[in-house]
């Protein structure tokens, strides 16, 4: 017992630190915490769900790195990885998979490789490819295929001004 509380207290300014990410507090769930003081990686493994203001985020792992100032730098979300983002610039929501999955918090900018499925439910517009890069304050997104073409889904209406005469 004592030995847990002890690995708890150890821990915890490690779970302290994640609540500073862009000035939001960051919820994480998950079934395994690993974290080390010396590299400054702290480890979600299994079923870990992540919240960061209305953002969300489901994978089989998460890997926070931390700076020398313990402020995540890095969040990176490996294996079946899905997501909902909301953007800043337009209020827009992405939702989406990916089998890997990085949050850049000083850019915010989220990175998406694998199997990448990015949907914007509003417009009805669907993108997938191999590698997804999407700046959140500027709402600018790119997309690369890889071995395969990339794919953009998208509805169109149409005036067909000749059936109004």
């Amino acid at each position: 017992m004592r030995r847990t509380i002890k690995k708890l207290f150890y821990l915890l300014p490690f779970l302290g630190l994640l609540a500073f990410a862009a000035s939001e507090q960051v919820e994480i769930t998950s079934d395994r915490f690993e974290a080390d003081e010396r590299t400054l990686v702290t480890k979600f493994i299994g079923h870990v769900h992540m919240k960061k203001g209305r953002d969300e985020l489901n994978a089989s792992k998460v890997v926070v790195y931390f700076d020398a100032k313990r402020k995540p730098k890095r969040y990176e979300a490996i294996g079946q990885a899905s997501f909902a983002i909301f953007m800043k610039k337009e209020g827009q929501l992405y939702t989406g998979r990916a089998d890997k999955l990085v949050y850049i918090p000083a850019a915010q900018r989220y990175e998406l490789y694998g199997n990448v499925v990015l949907r914007e439910p509003r417009l009805e517009r669907t993108v997938t490819g191999q590698k997804v890069i999407v700046e959140k304050t500027s709402g600018k997104a790119s997309v690369e295929g890889g071995k395969k073409p990339v794919k953009f889904i998208f509805k169109v209406e149409e005036n067909n001004a000749s059936t109004h005469r």
